[in-house]
């Protein structure tokens, strides 16, 4: 199931937030792709939530984010890596405040990782791990990763 896009004005300065509707009913996913930077080692990841709510329920919403790397060449139909899970974040009973959750566990992205790879992510909601009674609203992520001592200069 994927996850319904959205866009909200808020009322007061009129500021637009593009979203990812997240049900409370099942489990939703959306993907997003990117070549990491150059400097990355290659190794785990972890990953922190930028979500809001859409009501003003003070439950745990529970973000679960996987990976794949692929090279040049390589089969875009292959299995996600293990998915791991941020912290259940709380809403605090305000409508539409911001929420960022706590680091995820350490993430491995799935396929050989190197340089230069076109790396999927797929995030998702698990309904099962949460008691938040609404769609909780995915604004952003934001990746952390580990550097090498070089950047690479085969361009």
């Amino acid at each position: 199931n994927g996850a319904a896009t959205g866009t909200e004005e808020l009322a007061t300065n009129d500021v637009m937030v593009d979203y990812f509707a997240f049900d409370t009913g099942s489990d939703e996913f959306v993907q997003f792709k990117m070549v990491m930077p150059e400097q990355w080692d290659g190794g785990t990841i972890k990953a922190k939530f930028y979500w809001k709510t859409s009501n003003t329920d003070t439950g745990n919403v529970a973000w679960f984010i996987q990976a794949v790397a692929h090279a040049d060449s390589g089969a875009l139909d292959t299995a996600f890596g293990t998915a791991v899970q941020a912290a259940a974040d709380a809403g605090n009973g305000t409508d539409n405040d911001l929420h960022i959750t706590a680091a995820s566990a350490a993430m491995t992205v799935a396929g050989s990782p190197a340089e230069g790879e076109l790396v999927l992510f797929q995030i998702y909601r698990d309904v099962s791990g949460d008691n938040y009674n609404a769609d909780a609203h995915l604004l952003g992520v934001n990746i952390q990763y580990r550097e090498s001592a070089t950047a690479s200069s085969a361009w």
